[in-house]
């Protein structure tokens, strides 16, 4: 089975059952965006082939020269646009399954109908191999680690000079649909700060463009290291897994923590937990209910993030007392 993964980090963890059901029953060939796909290359019975976002033609071309070298005959679609289906038309593939909508119906083989209510997009995923008659034995968020993840995340360890009997928390502070999902980082500064204060190391993790928000947290506060644009995304299960907890907003990187089932707190804002939000049973989802929220807005229409500011510093570091204890 080809499956066409979301486009987006946090999405494609949350269909990692999908992914693990399907394994169960032969071979898994994911098609997903090349900035995260390699992160599923290491689990057992799936193969991995990197999607260009940029590049309509040359994801043809390899989907068309793999479908051939594998004799692949099924596809799954977990992305909803008509391009991703026009896509799998083209490719040659003869059984091609995905959700109704964006007038494709008529490119797929085996279109499906979407929920009737809202859930969450873990469930939303799953629906699909239900629809299909596909023995579901997990609903559970699907993440195994490996050595080679283990030693990256020692190697770095071992570079910031931080002992395995010291402990550390990790901080993603970033989330890339925007303001409306970004906890103030003075907040997060203000939550080092006292970590810091009590012996516990703090890393803060993210990419290049998030670099200049880990030096605004950690500028002038000891144990704290700023490693957004230092890891690569496959150094990051190791250093999650061997973290006190992780403090995140609702993003990937959350996801993926909650996939390793580490502590989280997990900080809501324009977005709903209902459909998005951890699943973990170690999680500690943190959200302000106001009359405009859950918005889905990539900025606030006030301006002033009210859901996001009312959660306030000394919240999270008592959530997170609970599991640093």
């Amino acid at each position: 089975m080809l499956v066409r993964t979301p486009n987006w980090l946090g999405d494609a963890l949350m269909a990692t059952p999908v992914y693990y059901n399907l394994s169960k029953l032969g071979k898994v060939y994911l098609f997903g965006h090349r900035n995260f796909i390699n992160l599923f290359s290491h689990f057992p019975n799936i193969l991995t082939i990197p999607y260009n976002p940029s590049d309509f033609f040359e994801n043809l071309r390899v989907l068309r020269q793999f479908i051939k070298k594998e004799n692949i005959s099924q596809g799954l679609l977990l992305t909803n646009s008509f391009s991703s289906a026009f896509l799998f038309f083209l490719s040659g593939l003869k059984e091609r399954i995905g959700y109704r909508g964006d007038l494709r119906d008529f490119l797929l083989t085996k279109p499906i109908k979407k929920p009737k209510k809202p859930v969450h997009q873990v469930d939303f995923y799953l629906n699909v191999l239900e629809a299909l008659g596909i023995p579901i034995t997990s609903c559970e968020l699907y993440f195994p680690i490996n050595e080679v993840m283990l030693a990256r995340a020692e190697k770095i360890l071992r570079k910031i000079k931080i002992k395995d009997s010291e402990p550390y928390v990790v901080f993603a502070p970033g989330a890339t649909y925007g303001p409306a999902k970004k906890w103030p980082q003075d907040y997060f500064r203000k939550v080092a700060y006292e970590l810091s204060s009590q012996g516990v190391y703090v890393l803060i993790v993210g990419s290049k463009a998030e670099y200049q928000d880990g030096e605004f947290i950690t500028s002038g506060i000891g144990l704290t290291y700023n490693l957004c644009g230092m890891t690569s995304l496959e150094d990051l299960p190791g250093i999650f897994l061997k973290a006190k907890a992780l403090v995140s907003n609702d993003s990937g990187l959350m996801h993926l923590g909650a996939a390793l089932k580490i502590p989280q707190i997990a900080i809501f804002g324009s977005t709903s937990p209902e459909l998005t939000g951890p699943k973990n049973p170690k999680a500690v989802v943190l959200k302000k209910d106001f009359a405009c929220s859950p918005c889905f807005q990539r900025t606030c229409k006030y301006k002033d993030y009210r859901c996001l500011k009312s959660i306030i510093p000394e919240e999270v570091l008592r959530s997170l007392m609970t599991v640093l204890v």
